[in-house]
């Protein structure tokens, strides 16, 4: 081992000591959540101070100072009217960030004013202890590159611990079954469970540890936080491969955790859940009153009625890698996905808009940060979700601390979502329309159907015009997951592709009451 690797190894033995050395407590976590809550406002206006108005690059800065609000008026409004009232009234005047302007796929363009931002402009530009470094699944070339630091984990960790002992999971066994590098699924929640020792049993990845997808510096990465963990005494488990078509394996570990330890729970995304319990049903296996608890893609009710047929609990979180967690299930929730949002981490407020794929009207969120650790800084930010949202007391754990924003039915308008894996509708689009034209079409002459079977499995269906003889059925599918390859969208190719998400049917698109050709739609069915 050369001495430079020697001295990164210690150097993140050290830092991980640091960040784990002593395990958080259910106490800890409630006093940490609770001060921030109390001190929401001002850590807003920290936040905005430094990571905003003293950052030069920021597009935010351009925004607010276009809109004619320094600081100084920032700071008024959020003391005479509160901070959702002010951040409302921003937008209004249109102080805030598109997701296409998020992922720099167009400038930020207003009356007089136009930033061509570019994916680093929306980093945190403080000097943080970074413990790993994440991309996004999805659309643009490599994902876009987010940089977790340790306070930013802890933070989290203090959520997750009130959850966890909220809905009585603190000591039931855990799995994980969350990919591996270069995805940051997995990742992402054994550091945040390294906060409070709650160390998964098995961790089994729908990507292969060794996977050519994954470039040495993936591998060395987790080769080493491994070793870290093991020299500090910390039993984490290597990755198994055990790929989206492969549960059986899964579901032994829950058969023989449950009977050896009486109950287990596994995190997973929630079509990967549906595959679990599907294999569970068909195997005759018995796995009631164990837990799967969800991520990455919507808990939808049909996904929700087939995993509770089994006996199982589901429990949801809200998470993006931009931003990490967002909220989770509520305990006395309406609906099988109502989410707490974790307001001592966010603001959250919505912007009725036409989404730019499909062209239907949706009540977006967006998203403010609140902490200065923050990894990517977000100032009425879409990050391209929409769905339900409503302010009402509840008598759970994070009721108690003040978070009266539920959220629920969320969904992405111009982003595609399956297996965990996102990618950016446009995205798509630009590879199936080349391959289209090809053969001698044109953009009238397909549509992708989102879609999803009677227990929730998600399907996108690429509806091709009939009329269109020189297109090749037998390769088509090959021939677009071949091209978003060729993009470097790599990650979500290869899990949709395992998956066999991705489909062709012939049939004419479909138009709406307004006689408009759109280019997603949301159908039901298989």
């Amino acid at each position: 081992m050369r001495p430079r690797d020697l001295k990164f190894i210690l150097q993140n033995v050290v830092a991980l000591h640091r960040y784990a050395r002593q395990p958080l407590t259910r106490q800890e976590a409630f006093e940490a959540v609770r001060r921030r809550m109390e001190n929401r406002e001002q850590n807003f206006l920290q936040t905005a101070r430094e990571l905003v108005y003293g950052h030069p690059g920021s597009p935010y800065r351009a925004l607010l100072l276009w809109a004619g609000c320094e600081y100084a008026d920032l700071e008024a409004n959020v003391r005479r009217d509160g901070l959702e009232q002010t951040l409302d009234r921003l937008k209004e005047a249109g102080v805030y960030v598109s997701l296409q302007e998020f992922k720099s796929r167009v400038p930020i363009c207003r009356n007089g004013l136009t930033v061509e931002a570019c994916e680093t402009d929306f980093d945190n530009p403080r000097r943080h202890k970074i413990s790993i470094q994440a991309r996004t699944s999805g659309s643009r070339s490599k994902g876009v590159q987010v940089a977790y630091n340790w306070g930013f984990l802890a933070e989290e960790a203090a959520n997750e611990l009130l959850f966890y002992d909220d809905q009585g999971l603190r000591n039931v066994p855990l799995a994980f079954w969350l990919p591996t590098l270069p995805c940051t699924s997995g990742i992402h929640n054994l550091l945040m469970n390294l906060k409070y020792h709650k160390i998964p049993d098995k961790w089994f990845s729908q990507l292969q540890t060794g996977d050519a997808n994954a470039s040495r510096r993936d591998r060395a990465a987790l080769n080493n936080l491994l070793l870290c963990c093991r020299i500090l005494g910390y039993p984490v488990p290597r990755p198994e491969f055990v790929g989206v078509d492969e549960a059986e394996k899964v579901l032994r570990w829950m058969e023989a955790t449950t009977k050896a330890k009486g109950s287990c729970m596994v995190r997973t995304y929630a079509s990967s859940a549906v595959r679990l319990i599907r294999m569970a049903i068909e195997k005759g296996a018995d796995i009631s009153g164990n837990v799967v608890f969800t991520g990455g893609e919507p808990l939808t009710p049909q996904r929700a009625s087939f995993i509770q047929s089994a006996g199982v609990k589901c429990f949801t979180r809200y998470v993006a890698t931009e931003t990490g967690l967002i909220g989770a299930s509520c305990k006395d929730g309406e609906h099988c996905d109502d989410m707490h949002i974790y307001l001592d981490r966010h603001a959250i407020i919505q912007r009725r808009h036409r989404s730019a794929i499909g062209d239907h009207a949706v009540d977006s969120y967006l998203l403010t940060s609140m902490l200065t650790t923050a990894c990517k800084v977000m100032f009425n930010t879409e990050l391209g979700d929409f769905g339900h949202m409503e302010v009402r007391p509840c008598s759970c754990v994070f009721g108690q601390l003040g978070m009266n924003v539920h959220v629920a039915q969320v969904r992405s308008y111009d982003k595609l979502t399956c297996e965990g894996m996102t990618l950016l509708g446009s995205e798509l689009d630009s590879v199936v329309a080349d391959v289209v034209q090809e053969a001698g079409g044109g953009p009238d002459d397909y549509q992708f159907w989102e879609t999803q079977n009677e227990i929730g499995m998600p399907r996108l269906v690429i509806a091709v015009n009939p009329d269109l003889q020189a297109l090749d059925e037998r390769t088509f599918v090959q021939t677009v997951f071949n091209r978003l390859r060729g993009k470097n969208i790599t990650l979500t190719s290869q899990v949709w592709e395992q998956a066999d998400t991705v489909n062709l049917i012939r049939a004419k698109p479909e138009y709406s009451r307004g006689c408009k050709l759109l280019p997603i739609l949301k159908k039901q069915g298989g």
